[in-house]
């Protein structure tokens, strides 16, 4: 038994000197005054006692994203820290975490870093495998970050070009919130990995954007630190526990919806003599016709009439599982095949995630049909639909979200062409 299992008075104590700091910079307290407090009293607490309270925060009812702004006030714990301190109070909590927020059992904390970490390592080792490939890109990011670090050790200017390539780190965490994530979460039930880290790549991305459009060297430097953290999270809690849980069908499946994502930092991704292998599942339906009240047409008919219409299509079904995407290999918004069958929820970030759920609940009572959206992906301009499907007496059936993209239109109507077009 811990310490402060023992101590429950004090333990409670120090949960509710937590939610204080976190109200308090919610309520727009300067975050140096509270880092201060915070440091004179938990600078010698155990990791595992703050992610203890953490979950007891969640359980409490605690919004998450008010939770996640513990981070960035413990985040002074590190500041007065050597590289190795540092690295070993970051070992630390994920030890803590894994036991508190991911590990179910004691049985498998017990296994957790001598089983699978070895399971892990074999298929880091293994050239194609989709952990190969991660780590194949951590390396990269990591031989840029030495990169930066240098040049701002030489100079406190740095050349925006490094800046500019940095950005290619959110192809590689888009791969672990595509593919990774929602298979964990939904699936073998960790929502640890998806809470926290997806959480905190978007604040890395949102915070890396801020420097490039106003730099501030201490603001880089602190940001580096983070993108360091981050792969250290990944490769000693992430992998491991993705190596303890995932099939070999799902690593394969994995590996084929990589192909979707541009790789971050490295020329291209290695391929896998596993999914070379693998047989694609062929389609088991025959060409017997469907009738409608408008017609009728084959299953063939069908595909290639759903595959031609110029827009991206999703639908999810009454039960808020994804059920279908066209198959455009040319997709702005990506959506890898490990996403079928599971729940549309696991599938966003947290700070959507309450959008994603109140539209669908309007739509489910009837308070709404549709929603429209106008977005970016790139430089590339889109109208993002969402419309409640209903049968003929108005019984909710799910969801279509249909993306449109805009750039060509802009084009067509801005030069006012008429007559053929291209499109």
């Amino acid at each position: 038994m811990e310490d402060y299992q023992n101590d429950e008075e004090l333990f409670n104590k120090r949960v509710e000197l937590l939610k204080s700091y976190i109200n308090r910079v919610s309520d727009g307290e300067e975050m140096e005054n509270v880092q201060k407090e915070f440091k004179e009293n938990f600078s010698d607490v155990p990791a595992k006692e703050i992610a203890k309270a953490e979950q007891t925060m969640m359980k409490d009812g605690m919004p998450f994203e008010k939770i996640q702004k513990l981070c960035d006030i413990h985040s002074v714990l590190f500041e007065d820290m050597t590289d190795e301190e540092r690295m070993q109070r970051l070992k630390e909590e994920m030890q803590a975490h894994q036991q508190v927020n991911y590990i179910k059992t004691e049985e498998s904390v017990e296994n957790f870093d001598d089983e699978s970490s070895q399971k892990c390592m074999e298929y880091i080792n293994t050239t194609g495998h989709p952990l190969n490939v991660l780590v194949e890109e951590n390396n990269a990011i990591n031989e840029l970050l030495n990169i930066i670090n240098d040049d701002v050790c030489e100079s406190p200017d740095i050349n925006k070009i490094q800046l500019e390539k940095l950005f290619e780190v959110k192809n590689h965490y888009k791969k672990k919130d595509d593919l990774i994530f929602p298979l964990l979460k939904d699936k073998y039930d960790y929502p640890g990995p998806s809470d926290i880290m997806w959480a905190v790549e978007d604040e890395i991305m949102d915070e890396l954007k801020n420097i490039y459009d106003d730099y501030d060297v201490e603001k880089l430097k602190k940001l580096l630190k983070r993108i360091e953290e981050m792969i250290y999270k990944e490769e000693n809690v992430l992998y491991p526990l993705c190596a303890e849980n995932f099939t070999s069908e799902e690593w394969i499946q994995i590996r084929e919806d990589m192909n979707l994502y541009p790789s971050c930092l490295v020329e291209s991704l290695a391929s896998w003599d596993k999914t070379a292998e693998s047989v694609r599942e062929e389609i088991s339906v025959s060409d017997d016709l469907i009738t409608l009240p408008g017609g009728t047409f084959t299953l063939k008919q069908l595909r290639a009439m759903l595959n031609l219409i110029p827009m991206e299509i999703t639908v999810i079904d009454e039960n808020d599982v994804n059920r279908f995407f066209d198959e455009d290999d040319d997709k702005k918004f990506l959506r890898p095949k490990m996403a079928l069958n599971r729940s549309v929820y696991s599938c966003h970030p947290p700070r959507v995630m309450k959008m994603v759920e109140g539209l669908i609940k309007q739509f489910k009572e009837g308070k709404r049909d549709s929603m429209h959206v106008v977005t970016k992906r790139g430089n590339q301009k889109a109208l993002v639909n969402y419309y409640a499907l209903r049968d003929e007496k108005g019984n909710y059936l799910g969801t279509m979200e249909a993306i449109l993209l805009l750039n060509s239109l802009i084009d067509i109507i801005e030069k006012e062409k008429t007559g053929p077009v291209e499109f």
